[in-house]
């Protein structure tokens, strides 16, 4: 007989509710002994019941509800307590019921590892819910909502299915090598592969937009000191993040802060200003604001309409993502804007906005611009974005051993051609936990929180 669990599944702190969950043969008997409805002698399935939470030295008002195996989360009888939010008090509580025989803490994601074992979800489903927990924007909320639908789940059994039928026949051919019968042709066996290979790396185009909604663009904003990139990032945010003087260098180490426009997360990263110094604290600085340019998915270059046009240009930026912007509109003229222009023009730059991140002026333009350079928005619309590293390193690995059948069908044996095939199979499964072992489980639920 499995433990019976136990864990606080709301976080720690003073609040309204917390809720302590049991998963096992123990829930039910534990909330009886320590449980007292009011105006009902037994606690029925899917009922939430009222009533007084009672131990030797101290008591609580609760609200209670017990979920026989197998109509529960993990498959298991499950009771949840929903008692006062107090930080002690909900400690407390979780103490007294570790003291029963056969209850323990649960393990960071044992709840949901019950459930897949159970077969109430697959893993797929399990990683959506953690994603949908920790998600940080509407993109990241959709892709994960998608995820615990199952559009995953189902692609990925639909790759497998036609994978499977394939394996089948190769199998049968191992099996009959002395029969005067082909129960396989290659070419034939190349053409069904194709289509699934295809399948695998629909998927795998979407992984570049996936890891951008759930890890955020990357903006990185440089330019020469006093060029407007605090009061840029301020505009951008919405609010005075960054200090903003008159003073060259105000600037000396990378801030990072994030918005969210259409839905995406976008990290936005204010640069020390470039510029020669002899100062060892600022060139520490400059050098890293050179390292965040490399790593950026876009860069936004500030000119100062108001200072020497070819100082600002000395520098040249290792990313190919860059969009210029002129600055301080508002206290330039037009005639001295488009001389600004020209010169720049004649340096082969394109002046991508004008803006004036005093006024907020075409600040929500820069935006719409950034989203439409970074965002590729038919990808966005799909309703599967691969968003996990370790579906897309699977996805990776079946693709590979695909185009080495693919490559390799008409040169190497049908034992190879299977292994691929099997292993290219499992990797698939692995995905959604199909075929994945008791250790990848647990490296996988190990990420999960306390009591989830």
């Amino acid at each position: 007989m499995a433990d019976t669990i136990c864990a606080i599944t709301t976080p720690l702190g003073t609040g309204g509710v917390s809720i302590i969950r049991l998963s096992g043969e123990q829930s039910l008997p534990v909330l009886k002994q320590i449980f007292t409805p009011l105006s009902h002698k037994e606690i029925k399935p899917r009922y939430m019941y009222f009533g007084n939470l009672h131990f030797a030295d101290f008591c609580d008002d609760a609200l209670c509800v017990y979920f026989p195996c197998p109509n529960s989360y993990t498959g298991e009888d499950v009771v949840e307590i929903n008692l006062h939010g107090g930080y002690y008090l909900t400690k407390e509580v979780l103490e007294r019921l570790l003291k029963f025989k056969g209850v323990r803490l649960a393990e960071p994601g044992e709840f949901s590892k019950r459930a897949v074992l159970n077969g109430k979800m697959d893993v797929s489903k399990a990683e959506g819910i953690i994603d949908i927990i920790n998600a940080g924007s509407l993109g990241e909320l959709r892709a994960s909502s998608n995820q615990i639908v199952g559009n995953l789940k189902n692609r990925v059994n639909e790759i497998q299915k036609v994978l499977k039928d394939i394996i089948c026949e190769v199998d049968v051919a191992i099996d009959y090598p002395d029969q005067d019968i082909d129960y396989i042709d290659l070419d034939s066996l190349l053409m069904r592969l194709k289509p699934v290979q295809n399948s695998i790396k629909s998927l795998q185009d979407t992984a570049h937009t996936g890891a951008q909604i759930k890890n955020g663009v990357n903006i990185a904003l440089v330019g020469v000191p006093n060029a407007g990139k605090s009061s840029l990032l301020n505009a951008m945010l919405g609010y005075d993040r960054a200090i903003v003087t008159n003073i060259a260098g105000t600037t000396r180490d990378t801030l990072n802060e994030t918005y969210q426009f259409n839905g995406v997360k976008f990290n936005i990263i204010d640069t020390a200003g470039l510029h020669d110094t002899d100062n060892i604290v600022e060139k520490i600085g400059i050098e890293r604001t050179l390292d965040t340019v490399k790593n950026a998915d876009v860069v936004l270059h500030i000119i100062d309409g108001t200072q020497d046009l070819a100082q600002q240009l000395e520098n040249s930026f290792d990313n190919k993502n860059i969009v210029t912007i002129i600055n301080k509109t508002d206290i330039i003229d037009k005639q001295k804007i488009q001389e600004i222009q020209n010169y720049l023009n004649s340096k082969n730059i394109k002046v991508n906005m004008l803006i004036s991140a005093k006024n907020n002026t075409n600040i929500q333009e820069l935006k719409q611009h950034i989203f439409d350079k970074t965002i590729d928005r038919e990808m966005l619309s799909q309703n599967i974005l691969i968003t996990n590293t370790r579906h897309i390193n699977l996805l990776n690995l079946a693709f590979d051993e695909l185009n080495q059948v693919i490559t390799n069908a008409h040169s190497t044996t049908l034992d190879c051609i299977a292994l691929l095939l099997k292993d290219a199979w499992l990797h698939l499964g692995e995905i959604t936990g199909e075929t994945a072992d008791d250790a990848i489980l647990d490296r996988i639920f190990s990420k999960f929180c306390l009591g989830k």
